[in-house]
């Protein structure tokens, strides 16, 4: 089914508004999740409505997000995103992060009691279109084992940065640490994929598997062993130890929705104004250089072309703008039936 971006955003607005998410609140969250469909980062786009919706009736996401101040430091503030959603918390800090940083130079901005934020990328993004380099991070539950272990510990712990480029567009790096991330292994099963690529997953015993229905989310594979793991550690210290959130094992939250998936996650996001160093418009030329001498290198066999961090998702951007964005049948009916639980009509095929 192809749905313009149009639709898909307003129907978007219109469930999350009937599931008691303020106006403006309801197209911060919508606009995260459809930048994430016209990426092509669709397990990180209208896919999440069903996790979203059960979360909010169950009890443990609250519809109104509250985001406060617990420390400000001027370059250095914490936040407490009240367990409301994680899209509304990090654009306040992300957007906080920014002005500070432009006050100062470099500013960090960590949020505790923040839940899941979508695609890190779209707030990296937001703060390169501010004239800043920025890097973001996330930890969560405890689905991931350290590397040769099989005790899940941590997240696919996500981490990502951008850095604002001129006539090329922004380099964009946003990935789990994992080998891929949790929700790419449930688009794959809602999908009716028969398999998942090899490395993604173990299944519930600790054997590699290609079975999107019997990979376990609890048995994700780190990417590149040993390092993607180390990278992971980074991150969990960033978005758990630093924004004074859980980590670990360790349950660390003032909120009593907790227990529950961690959906007291923690999140950190830094930027640095390139302006401190270079004027702006020279920072970016530059950028576009190295992204010339990344394409202009000798291709490897069997490679047809080279691409920096983000250079494809912002083709298929384009392309998802004009032609439209493809949802699987399935993710369509399980819209169509959220929208009938809350008396709303269904998504619009235009």
């Amino acid at each position: 089914m192809i749905v313009g971006a149009p639709s898909l955003r307003a129907q978007l607005e219109r469930l999350l508004t009937a599931l008691g998410v303020p106006g403006v609140q309801s197209s911060i969250i919508a606009d995260n999740l459809v930048e994430a469909d016209l990426r092509g980062v669709d397990s990180h786009g209208a896919h999440l409505m069903e996790l979203y919706a059960g979360r909010v009736r169950s009890g443990h996401l609250r519809p109104v997000t509250t985001v406060t101040t617990l420390d400000d430091q001027g370059s250095t503030v914490r936040l407490d995103g009240g367990i409301g959603f994680g899209q509304v918390a990090g654009v306040a800090a992300v957007d906080l992060a920014v002005e500070r940083a432009h006050e100062h130079g470099v500013a960090t901005v960590s949020v505790r009691e923040i839940t899941h934020v979508g695609a890190l990328g779209y707030y990296t993004m937001r703060a390169a279109e501010g004239g800043c380099f920025a890097l973001a991070f996330q930890n969560g539950g405890t689905i991931v084992p350290p590397f040769g272990g099989t005790t899940g510990l941590f997240s696919t712990n996500p981490f990502s940065y951008a850095v604002p480029a001129g006539r090329h567009a922004d380099i964009v790096y946003d990935i789990a640490t994992t080998a891929a991330a949790g929700n790419k292994i449930l688009l794959a099963r809602k999908r009716g994929d028969a398999s998942i690529p090899e490395g993604w997953a173990n299944d519930d015993d600790g054997r590699p598997t290609t079975d999107p229905q019997r990979a376990s989310i609890s048995q994700m594979q780190w990417f590149g062993g040993h390092k993607g793991f180390g990278i992971g550690l980074l991150v969990e210290i960033m978005a758990g130890l630093l924004a004074d959130s859980s980590f670990g094992t360790r349950e660390h939250s003032a909120s009593e929705l907790t227990g529950w998936d961690r959906l007291a996650k923690g999140a950190t996001f830094v930027a640095l104004d390139v302006a401190r160093f270079l004027p702006v418009d020279e920072f970016r030329a530059r950028v576009d250089e190295l992204i010339d001498d990344v394409h202009a290198s000798a291709l490897a066999p069997g490679a047809e072309r080279i691409l920096v961090p983000g250079e494809l998702e912002a083709e298929r951007r384009v392309q998802r703008l004009e032609q439209g964005i493809p949802l699987s049948d399935a993710l369509v009916d399980e819209l169509d039936a959220i929208a009938a639980s809350l008396d709303c009509p269904p998504l619009t095929r235009s």
